[in-house]
This record gives C-alpha cells, sequence and structure tokens, in this order.
C-alpha cells in the first residue's frame, strides 16, 4: 500500500489512511516511512508503532462510522502524544474490526 504522507519534525499525517485496514498493512506503510526518513532526526518517529497503529485505529474506526468523515479520513500524529490521547486512542482502536 502506497499512501502519501507529510512529515515534519512533530508532526506526521498519512494521507487517505483509512484505505489500510490490517494492522500488517499500516506497519507496512509506517516500516516505508520511517525507511525514506532515516536520514533525518524527526522526533515523531520516537513514538512506536503499537502506539500509532492505536490512533490509526480509532480515526478509521470513527471513519467507518461516518464520525468527522473528512478529518478521520487521514490520521494526524503529533509528538509528543497528551497522555489523555494516548489512552483514548488506545481504548477506541479495541473496538475497530479489522485485525
Amino acid at each position: 500500500m502506497d499512501l502519501s504522507y507529510s512529515i515534519s519534525d512533530r508532526f506526521l499525517a498519512i494521507h487517505e489512511s483509512h484505505q489500510a485496514h490490517s494492522k500488517e498493512e499500516m506497519k507496512a506503510v509506517l516500516a516505508r516511512i520511517r525507511r525514506e526518513n532515516a536520514d533525518k532526526n524527526y522526533a515523531i518517529l520516537n513514538r512506536t508503532d503499537s502506539n500509532i497503529i492505536h490512533e490509526w485505529r480509532a480515526h478509521n474506526l470513527f471513519y467507518n462510522l461516518h464520525v468527522l468523515r473528512l478529518h478521520t479520513r487521514t490520521v494526524d500524529l503529533e509528538y509528543p502524544q497528551r497522555w489523555w490521547f494516548k489512552v483514548a486512542y488506545w481504548v477506541a482502536s479495541r473496538f475497530y474490526p479489522h485485525q
């Protein structure tokens, strides 16, 4: 899966991220982003794949439920992540049906 993205030191947006459904697809996209930016020292890449995937799955859940679709079609990540968002995304990601 070849999703486009925008990246800076503290932000990463994966455009049309709702197209990736499984954890494997998400991990493949993240691996490509990390590989393509290996020579840069972006702080956003300090977030773990599992942490990013929790947020991504929560965005996909809300997108599938037609909640704020214009916003949830793209996962927008920031670093550092506020702890209450971390907890909320972890809980919400549990309801996303795709593995």
